[in-house]
């Protein structure tokens, strides 16, 4: 309950400093579905290993990392509308195998807040894996659950299959993107960014029911983030592609299962950014998602 508390309030809590309207852009109007409860869900992990979680065919956490990963996902930016959601879970372990008393420690709890709260929490179900009476090199599941939001966002409805596109030739035009948006923040070019991840932002404020007040809290906060990293991106490097399993969005992850696009400070402090793509039909061209 602690850790969503903390989650929710970072996601909120703005710097406190006023940041020129004009750099902030158009916030996010939305008439959300009458007698409908405002729910944000979340997924909630806890285990070692080399770990995929995949939410209504968008890849939105992985880690190969050594030690327990945990954290919370939080999905409402994934849903496009109320009913059946999907999530998968990958994971094999770093090193040997995974043995059939071990199964039972690897689950996703798939929780809900309602109106924007932290608390209280209520819990959707425990995705498990089924027993096994052997040890396996690695465990794949799906499950299913229904979830119920009053907004339906339909960015990905303008997407093509990216399937049949060659690789190498989607490779380079992602990477071009990638560098632009790397360049836009190494140069401080606040307004351009802010423009180009419009609708990314549109979506998120929608699904996690910002008012006009949280909005330009967390837009503040963005502009802030960009600024702080001005003149401290690192070159892109170590970096492969992944269409994520609906064929629709893609990105470059590390293969740490990171963003490649971060910057470093004097400090040596780290910061990343994100950046999935889809091709749209009306255009052609890559968007951010």
């Amino acid at each position: 309950m602690k850790q969503i508390a903390i989650l929710i309030i970072a996601l909120l809590i703005s710097c406190g400093n006023k940041e020129n309207t004009k750099t902030q852009g158009q916030l996010a109007e939305y008439n959300y579905k009458k007698g409908t409860m405002k729910k944000t869900y979340f997924a909630d992990f806890n285990f070692r290993g080399d770990f995929q979680i995949i939410f209504n065919g968008l890849s939105i956490k992985r880690n190969n990392s050594v030690g327990v990963s945990n954290g919370l996902e939080y999905l409402n930016p994934f849903i496009e509308k109320s009913g059946k959601q999907t999530i998968t879970l990958i994971l094999k372990p770093l090193s040997g195998k995974i043995m059939p008393e071990e199964i039972k420690d690897y689950y996703i709890d798939i929780v809900y807040t309602d109106n924007g709260e932290p608390s209280p929490i209520n819990k959707v179900m425990r995705c498990s894996f089924p027993p096994s009476e052997k040890a396996v090199d690695s465990l794949m599941y799906t499950w299913t659950f229904d979830a119920e939001v009053p907004f339906e966002i339909s960015t990905l409805n303008d997407a093509k299959d990216l399937k049949d596109e060659k690789p190498e030739e989607l490779l380079k035009e992602v990477v071009s993107e990638y560098e632009k948006v790397n360049s836009l923040i190494n140069n401080g070019n606040i307004i351009e960014y802010m423009s180009l991840y419009k609708k990314s932002r549109e979506r998120e404020m929608i699904s996690m029911y910002y008012d006009d007040t949280k909005q330009k809290e967390y837009l503040s906060n963005l502009q802030q983030r960009v600024a702080s990293s001005k003149g401290f991106m690192q070159s892109l490097s170590d970096y492969r592609l992944l269409i994520h399993p609906n064929n629709k969005v893609v990105s470059l992850v590390t293969s740490q299962g990171k963003s490649p696009l971060f910057s470093k400070d004097e400090n040596g402090k780290i910061k990343t950014y994100g950046l999935q793509l889809y091709r749209s039909k009306i255009t052609g061209k890559l968007e951010v998602y």
